[in-house]
C-alpha cells in the first residue's frame, strides 16, 4: 500500500513523488491542492481528519530546473530498463529490473570516433561518443551481436532514437516506486514508457 504522493505541476505534468507528510505540509500551506485521494484511506490527527492524498497539484507553475547526469543507471532509467533493440525488459524475481542483464551500447561505435566525437547517421549531428544521444540500453545478447558494427550493418533497429532526457524524463527518473498506484495512472502521458514502471535516479557511475 503506497504512502507516497504524486505531485503534478500546475499544467498537470508530473513533477515528482513525495512522502505523504510532505504532501500534507504542502496542502496546509496552500502550495498544492488535492486532485486524487486513496479510496478508503484517511489521515487523522487530534483535530483534523482528511482523505489520504494520492495526487496533488501545484497551485502555481514551477519551472523545471533539474538536470540529470549521464551515468549507467540513469541511462537505463531513461530507457525504462528496456533493450532498445529487441524490446526485452529483464526482471528479477521481485519484479524489479535486472540491471546485471542490461548493458550500455554505443550506437555509433567508439572505434568510429574521431578525437572523441562521432556523427549520428539519423540526423548528421556531431556528438561526443559517450553522450545521451549516442548511447542506449541493450541486453547482453544484442550488445554482443552488434559488437563494434555500425547500426546499418548490424541487422538491428532502434526502437527509439537516443535523446537527452526531457523534463518529463527527469521527473520519471527521480521517483522511487517500483509499481505505480492505480490512482496515478490517469495523470501519466499515454505514450510514456513509465506508465507501468518508475524507478529512482541512482548513484552516478561511469557509462564506460
Amino acid at each position: 500500500m503506497s504512502a507516497t504522493v504524486l505531485v503534478l505541476n500546475a499544467n498537470f505534468s508530473p513533477m515528482e513523488v513525495v512522502s505523504w507528510e510532505r504532501a500534507v505540509s504542502l496542502l496546509v500551506r496552500d502550495k498544492v491542492r488535492m486532485v486524487q485521494d486513496y479510496a478508503g484511506r484517511v489521515l487523522r490527527s487530534p483535530s483534523v481528519t482528511m482523505p489520504f492524498p494520492a495526487v496533488v497539484m501545484r497551485v502555481k507553475y514551477v519551472p523545471a530546473r533539474r538536470k540529470v547526469r549521464l551515468s549507467r543507471r540513469n541511462l537505463l532509467a531513461r530507457d525504462a530498463y528496456v533493450c532498445q533493440y529487441c524490446g526485452i525488459r529483464p526482471r528479477r524475481a521481485d519484479g524489479r529490473p535486472n540491471l546485471t542483464a542490461l548493458t550500455i551500447d554505443h550506437v555509433v561505435p567508439r572505434a568510429a570516433a574521431v578525437r572523441g566525437w562521432v556523427q549520428l547517421p539519423w540526423n548528421g549531428r556531431k556528438v561526443r561518443v559517450t553522450s545521451w544521444e549516442n548511447t542506449v540500453t541493450a541486453c547482453e545478447h544484442c550488445n554482443y551481436a552488434k559488437a563494434a558494427l555500425p547500426l546499418r550493418e548490424s541487422g538491428l533497429k532502434l526502437a527509439r532514437m537516443p535523446r537527452v532526457p526531457s523534463s518529463i524524463d527527469v521527473a520519471w527518473m527521480s521517483l522511487v516506486s517500483c509499481d505505480i498506484p492505480n490512482e496515478w495512472k490517469q495523470f501519466l502521458p499515454a505514450d510514456s514508457p513509465w506508465r507501468d514502471y518508475w524507478d529512482a535516479e541512482l548513484v552516478d557511475d561511469p557509462v564506460d
